[in-house]
């Protein structure tokens, strides 16, 4: 087999996987039940595995097939724009902090304004010379040769840019979470910071070297640590979607009463010791705001005030008391850990260990700092 052969087989391995993805998630849209906002971000997230499928089959072209891809080149730099832009757009709503935001059109500003002007160069600059620019470096075209020098700078940038930008949505959602719900297993969203890291680390430069026609960017090894992340990117992706693992901030006008009342910590403490609505392992704020006639900012402000610490951390500490009061009850004996942990209201050991590990360390701080 020849190299460009390996090649092409090695790139149209996304594809493949991209594609399997995207029929799972329809999958689980017509055979599971689903709301309306989950039915939506699978099928957005569908449409990216699509537009992922279609770059790699540029990739595939290029390396397999000259004069086909010759053609195909203003797809290809449409998808090569497109595939961030979706993914940092799923991430975009993955980590909404409840504001009632859309997304920016501009963002496609770009990706539309090239695929026309490479569609027009496609009618005006003759398929030889655009073959030319692109496989021997010649100057067929001054104009064509532009443009297509433009396709690997726009790879490296959007293929950095968005990840980065994805980073810092994580960050600022991190942030704001802690106050919202007390799933420390969904809320972390390391997934999707493994996630942006992959693509940001081994994607831009072995792949963009490919598209330069760079000797040594373009050997198969350096290429493939391009290739390889790939599944892993999109593997995560489709699990965590399909394990719903993540949790959205919802508006603040969403799930809330019309009347508000105040809270005093007597009535608090005691909703908590009677209710006992840490033991849902998916409680969020607003099922608290609810139960107590009140809103999202109002209990948040008073948590931080009374307790000194955010929703997230005192729902878990009461957690870890409960876990403390099974683990000693005659009538739970010989019942095994994992079990008391989910009676205890922690969605899963890891979330239980984080949690434990969050406390360990503080209690080890404040006796360090005396």
């Amino acid at each position: 087999m020849n190299r460009e052969l390996i090649q092409a087989l090695a790139f149209s391995a996304p594809a493949v996987c991209a594609l399997v993805y995207l029929v799972m998630l329809l999958l689980d849209i017509s055979f599971t039940e689903k709301s309306r906002e989950e039915k939506r971000l699978r099928i957005f997230l569908s449409f990216t595995f699509m537009v992922a499928a279609l770059c790699w089959f540029g990739l595939v072209l290029q390396v397999a097939n000259h004069k086909a891809f010759v053609g195909y080149t203003s797809v290809f730099l449409l998808t090569l724009m497109l595939d961030q832009i979706l993914i940092y757009r799923f991430v975009h709503i993955i980590t909404a902090i409840g504001q009632k935001k859309h997304f920016n059109r501009l963002h496609f500003v770009v990706p539309v304004l090239l695929t026309a002007i490479s569609l027009a160069t496609d009618l005006t600059v003759p398929f030889h010379q655009q073959e030319a620019v692109i496989y021997s470096g010649d100057n067929g075209n001054r104009w064509f040769e532009v443009l297509y020098s433009l396709t690997g700078i726009v790879f490296v940038v959007y293929n950095s840019l968005y990840p980065m930008l994805g980073l810092l949505r994580i960050r600022r959602y991190r942030r704001n979470i802690e106050n919202y719900s007390a799933d420390t297993q969904r809320t972390s969203l390391n997934w999707l910071l493994v996630m942006l890291s992959l693509t940001l680390i081994t994607i831009p430069v072995p792949l963009a070297g490919l598209l330069f026609n760079m000797d040594v960017f373009s050997d198969f090894y350096f290429s493939m640590q391009g290739v390889v992340p790939s599944f892993f990117v999109y593997t995560i992706l489709c699990y965590n979607l399909l394990s719903d693992n993540y949790v959205i901030i919802v508006p603040d006008d969403e799930n809330l009463p019309v009347n508000v009342t105040e809270i005093d910590p007597k009535r608090f403490a005691r909703y908590l010791r009677d209710k006992k609505p840490y033991l849902n392992p998916h409680l969020r704020i607003t099922d608290v705001a609810v139960d107590l006639h009140t809103n999202r900012n109002y209990v948040s402000t008073f948590i931080n005030r009374t307790y000194e610490m955010n929703f997230s951390r005192l729902i878990n500490r009461n957690r870890l008391k409960e876990l403390e009061r099974l683990r000693h009850s005659p009538e739970h004996k010989g019942v095994a850990n994992l079990e008391l942990v989910l009676m205890a209201g922690f969605s899963s050991y890891r979330s239980y260990l984080r949690v434990k590990n969050q406390e360990d360390k503080a209690r080890k701080l404040k006796v360090f700092n005396g």
